[in-house]
């Protein structure tokens, strides 16, 4: 797939990941056994580089108001910690599960928090200014609008146009036939942590394949065997719209606003 330059070292990285065993993780259930493998991290760290706190099971622990900055978190897992007003600002923070956290206020500024879990999670005054959540799961998390962002943060804000404005979108078919659409002023829209959103009315402009050197009339759903799309035609989605942004997976006519994009994405 192709995707903005700050998000491929990501998805390479996500794609080569070989799943640390179980048995392999580190498990600090007491916050003497978390400062002590903190001291040892902080040592061991080489001039300049961050403290290897990966693949951590962090549980139960009372870690409120505590200074986390500058530390490699990636691919850990808070359960039952208290995070309120924890500051992780400046941390390498991808792949973060959090489970059953309280992280009101917590501090996430300038933090790579890509590919987070923040389901069921209260959101409430999470700092994300100058964040980059791409690909975090916001879905059935509370208060997902209470968050604190900037022009910084990347991938809360939709990166299509919110309302009242008409855009062209892509999406692949079955045979990798590619779809042109036109979304108009009045369709409902939404975009969740990725590349992809959803719309709820569309109309077809062009089909052709992905070298642009066939034309076609009408295409297939990969999804929906019953459903089509046809050149000229107004289509909304046979099952309805999810108002929800966050629920990414969800009804409604789902799009790129890159044809390369999309195109990647099927064929890969």
């Amino acid at each position: 797939m192709n995707f903005t330059s700050s998000e491929t070292d990501f998805v390479l990285e996500n794609e080569a990941y070989v799943p640390v065993p179980e048995s392999e993780k580190r498990r600090l259930e007491t916050v003497e056994d978390f400062d002590a493998e903190l001291g040892r991290m902080r040592d061991a760290a080489a001039a300049g580089a961050m403290p290897d706190m990966r693949h951590c099971v962090i549980k139960g622990l009372d870690l409120a108001g505590r200074d986390l900055t500058g530390i490699d978190f990636r691919r850990s897992t808070f359960e039952g910690c208290d995070l309120h007003g924890t500051d992780f600002s400046g941390s390498q923070m991808d792949n973060i599960a959090f489970y059953d956290d309280d992280l009101v206020g917590m501090k996430l500024c300038g933090c790579k928090a890509r590919g987070c879990s923040f389901r069921f999670q209260d959101m409430t005054d999470i700092d994300l200014s100058g964040a980059n959540i791409y690909s975090s799961v916001l879905e059935d998390a509370l208060n997902q609008d209470k968050v604190i962002t900037d022009d910084e943060t990347k991938w809360y804000k939709m990166r299509c146009p919110e309302e009242g404005e008409a855009f062209i979108a892509w999406k692949c078919c079955t045979d990798l036939r590619v779809v042109m659409m036109l979304v108009p002023r009045d369709a409902k829209r939404c975009m969740a942590t990725m590349e992809t959103g959803r719309v709820s009315k569309v109309k077809v402009l062009k089909i052709t394949s992905i070298d642009e050197t066939e034309n076609y009339t009408w295409a297939q759903s990969t999804v929906d065997p019953d459903f089509y799309y046809e050149v000229g035609k107004w289509l909304e989605p046979a099952n309805g719209f999810q108002e929800d942004r966050w629920k990414d997976s969800s009804p409604g006519i789902h799009f790129f606003l890159d044809r390369q994009q999309c195109v990647d994405y099927q064929s890969k």
